[in-house]
């Protein structure tokens, strides 16, 4: 927790906060720094869960794409009781419906239910998560995602639901607004024709997850490392704090020389005539 100590700020003005035992004199430009790395940080490191699985029969599905991202609306759809349903992908949802708020339900969840009398119930967990086939006896058909463990209902069973994402190549994202959400017996299904209910290439996946480990380490290495560099080498809150200022500085000089040095090659390698010169008394002398 943070705890301001100096003055407010102001117009060319900064404060000194205190946060985990770093002292830090910030003002407003700063600050914003400050927080655009905490928060691409912990949007990083939320709370989801893997979001590709691959099946005994190797049948591969991947749903990253359909993931919410920390800051972006939930998917949502409705039953045709007028009841509304806010969800995520692989991860809780990022905003807790008010009726929750209000009735003091704030939980993280996956799924959320509100009823056309603003009553609220959390249908499943993410630690939870479990993967399905859609059809053992046709792979292709889609994948089921189920959140199990959510808030109890009537004769104390814990609430349920499911995902059903049905191989569609020809609908794109899809909706599952387009259908409507089932209910029997406080276990609840979701449906949505999706290309991503289609199994997926091996390829696909590593590629994707190498993407998102790659971003996860880059959020980890700047922000540590500008946290480091501010309490311990005396950096002030700003570009300063960035870790190996320097290197990244010379990047650009580097990607230049790279490119260059690249072109040369691959002419020589196609048996391109390189032609350099050089002066020499004023005369330009071909070698």
């Amino acid at each position: 927790m943070c705890e301001r100590l100096g003055a407010e700020v102001a117009e060319g003005r900064g404060c000194e906060v205190i946060c985990g035992g770093i002292h830090l004199k910030m003002n407003i430009s700063c600050f914003l720094l400050f927080t655009t790395l905490f928060t691409l940080s912990l949007s990083v490191l939320g709370d989801t869960a893997q979001c590709s699985h691959t099946f005994p029969n190797g049948q591969t599905f991947d749903l990253s794409g359909l993931r919410r991202p920390y800051g972006q609306r939930d998917w949502y759809a409705d039953d045709r009781n007028g009841n509304m349903y806010y969800f995520n992908v692989c991860g809780d949802a990022n905003e807790v419906p008010e009726a929750c708020v209000h009735l003091q339900k704030a939980v993280q969840a996956p799924v959320f239910e509100v009823t056309n009398e603003s009553d609220c119930f959390w249908l499943g967990q993410l630690r939870s998560m479990e993967w399905e086939l859609i059809d053992e006896n046709e792979p292709a058909a889609g994948v089921e995602l189920y959140y199990f463990d959510g808030e109890q209902c009537g004769g104390g069973r814990a609430r349920d639901v499911r995902i059903q994402f049905f191989c569609d190549p020809d609908a794109g994202v899809g909706k599952p607004l387009d259908y409507y959400v089932l209910e029997e017996d406080c276990h609840y299904s979701v449906t949505w024709p999706s290309k991503y209910g289609c199994p997926a290439s091996s390829s696909s996946v590593v590629g994707w997850s190498f993407v998102t480990w790659f971003f996860a380490a880059v959020a980890a290495y700047l922000f540590i490392g500008a946290a480091y560099n501010v309490h311990y080498q005396g950096a002030t809150v700003s570009t300063e704090a960035i870790p190996h200022l320097e290197f990244w500085r010379e990047v650009p000089v580097l990607a230049m020389e790279g490119v260059r040095y690249t072109h040369h090659m691959v002419a020589r390698l196609r048996g391109g005539q390189l032609h350099q010169y050089e002066k020499v008394d004023g005369v330009e002398y071909e070698w």
